[in-house]
């Protein structure tokens, strides 16, 4: 089913990276005969009719992958700054009457449409917390936990986030407003593809023929 009853909510997946610790393009690496930007983009849009990809590099092989999607694409020029630069110039293109945006990373290949149809349901309950994901191990007793995207931030945060600078992406602004923070468990959000041993896993797990091109 598709939620585009809500069309003031936002989705941005963020494809702008090198992929330098994969040596090879991860927004390109084949899965099932789409590409992984793609089969992200496609569970966005199961969610919102608004969905925005920010491209950095080499974003005219990207570009041509999707253009035949009905989404937004936005260029960022400064890619090599780190996630931050994208997360500013992504929320800065989004369209006046959004009023809160879902930031998603092109290599969560584990999230589906559901998951974040789930992520879009708790901020709707609770429009004034920021929602992220969460996983939570127990090592030797202790709690170890990991937060990150997705990350859904209403538009209060707007400003803040098309400000932000550096390698750690939006980790600053959650530091900033950790009593707003709602967490998700969401354990599988924190699997991607930097690696090429992560890749393998994916390929393994989904057995699947993963080229990249």
């Amino acid at each position: 089913m598709t939620h585009h009853a809500n069309n003031n909510f936002a989705i941005i997946v963020l494809a702008a990276g090198q992929s330098s610790r994969l040596g090879h393009m991860k927004q390109l690496i084949n899965i099932n005969k789409q590409s992984l930007v793609e089969w992200q983009l496609a569970q966005a849009l199961k969610v919102t009719s608004q969905v925005y990809c920010v491209l950095g590099f080499n974003a005219s092989q990207v570009q041509a992958r999707i253009d035949h999607l009905p989404i937004k694409t936005i260029i960022n020029s400064k890619f090599s700054d780190g996630m931050a630069s994208s997360i500013a110039v992504g929320v800065a293109g989004l369209a006046p009457d959004i009023k809160a945006v879902m930031i998603v990373l092109v290599d969560q290949w584990q999230l589906t449409s559901a998951d974040l149809i789930r992520h879009q349901g708790y901020w709707q309950a609770n429009p004034h917390a920021i929602v992220v994901a969460q996983d939570l191990t127990i090592v030797a007793s202790s709690a170890k936990e990991k937060i990150g995207p997705p990350v859904i931030f209403s538009q209060d945060y707007f400003t803040k986030l098309t400000q932000l600078t550096g390698q750690q992406g939006a980790k600053p602004l959650l530091a900033q407003y950790q009593s707003k923070l709602l967490k998700v468990p969401l354990a599988h959000a924190f699997i991607d593809i930097d690696t090429p041993e992560q890749l393998r896993y994916m390929v393994q797990k989904l057995g699947i023929n993963a080229q990249h091109h």
